[in-house]
C-alpha cells in the first residue's frame, strides 16, 4: 500500500495536495482540511480539533484527534480543578470558554495554553461521526503521529512530504503572520529534537515499511544526518542507520503515483 503522509512545512509547497494520485492512501495534519480532502486527517491541538469538528468536516471525513474523550451534556457544569480563585463550573470561572453549538449527545473538553487562545475548550459532537481517539503514541507531533498511525494501519510504502525539522517554529504552512496561533515565545518552542527522536522511533520499529523523504531542506537534512550521531560510554563515534529510509525528488514521486 503506498502511502503519503503531510506534514505542513514549507518544503511541501513545491507539491500540489490536489494530484490526481493512483492507488494511494493520503494522510494529513491539522490545517490541511482547508485545502483537500485526505483518507486519514490528524491533530493533536485542542483548539485546531475543535476548528476542524466546528467546521463539519469531521462528520464525514476520517479524523483521528488526541484525548478526544466523549463526555455527557452535564459534564460542563461539574466544577474543574485547579483553577484559581475555584469556579462555580465553566462559563462561571476565570478561564476563557470556546464552544461550539451544544448538543445533546455530548462534549470533548480540554484546556489549550498557545498563544492568545488560552482556556477550556468545549467542543459539542453529534453521535455519528468519524473520529477516532488517538490512544498512541501520546505527546507526539502531529506529523510523526500520523507516520506511527499509518504503519499500524498497515502501510508499506510512506512518503514523507512536508518534514521541516527547521530551527525556526513558524515554518509551517499555515501559520505565518498568524501569533494566536503559536507560544508567546516561538523561541522556546522549537521542537525538532523532539521531531528527530520520534522519526528515528517510527523508522526503528518498522523496519520493513520502506519509508521515502521527500526533498528535505539542507538544513533539514543536516540536522537529521547530525542527530544520528552518538557518543558512546567508552567515546567511540556511532551512527544510527537506517535502511529503510531514503530520499527522493517531487518530480520522480509526480512520475512515480500521479495519474
Amino acid at each position: 500500500m503506498r502511502t503519503i503522509v503531510y506534514g505542513n512545512g514549507k518544503s511541501r509547497q513545491k507539491w500540489n495536495v490536489n494530484e490526481k494520485l493512483d492507488d494511494v492512501v493520503t494522510w494529513g495534519c491539522n490545517r490541511i482540511f482547508n485545502d483537500v480532502k485526505v483518507d486519514n486527517l490528524v491533530s493533536v491541538d485542542y483548539w485546531v480539533q475543535h476548528l476542524i469538528y466546528e467546521s463539519g468536516y469531521a462528520l464525514n471525513n476520517r479524523c483521528w484527534f488526541a484525548d478526544w474523550t466523549v463526555l455527557p451534556p452535564s459534564f460542563t457544569g461539574i466544577p474543574i480543578y485547579p483553577v484559581n480563585p475555584y469556579p462555580k463550573n465553566f462559563k462561571e470561572g476565570h478561564l476563557p470558554v470556546t464552544e461550539n453549538e451544544r448538543t445533546e449527545y455530548g462534549c470533548v473538553v480540554n484546556g489549550r495554553y498557545l498563544g492568545e487562545h488560552k482556556g477550556i475548550v468545549i467542543t459539542w459532537v453529534q453521535e455519528k461521526d468519524m473520529v477516532t481517539d488517538v490512544v498512541q503514541p501520546r505527546e507526539w507531533s502531529a506529523g510523526t503521529t500520523a507516520l506511527y498511525l499509518a504503519c499500524q494501519q498497515g502501510a508499506k510504502d510512506i512518503y514523507l512530504m512536508g518534514f521541516d525539522l527547521d530551527e525556526n517554529p513558524l515554518n509551517n504552512m499555515y501559520l505565518e503572520g498568524k501569533k494566536d496561533q503559536m507560544p508567546e515565545d516561538p523561541d522556546s518552542f522549537c521542537q525538532r529534537l523532539d521531531w528527530a527522536q520520534q522519526l528515528k522511533e517510527v523508522f526503528g520499529k518498522n523496519p520493513n515499511v520502506n519509508f521515502t523523504w521527500v526533498e528535505p531542506s539542507d538544513n533539514t537534512k543536516n540536522f537529521w544526518e547530525k542527530n544520528l550521531i552518538y557518543n558512546t560510554y567508552d567515546e567511540r563515534e556511532v551512527i544510527f542507520k537506517f535502511n529503510n529510509l531514503t530520499y527522493d525528488t517531487y518530480e520522480n514521486i509526480r512520475r512515480n503515483i500521479c495519474r
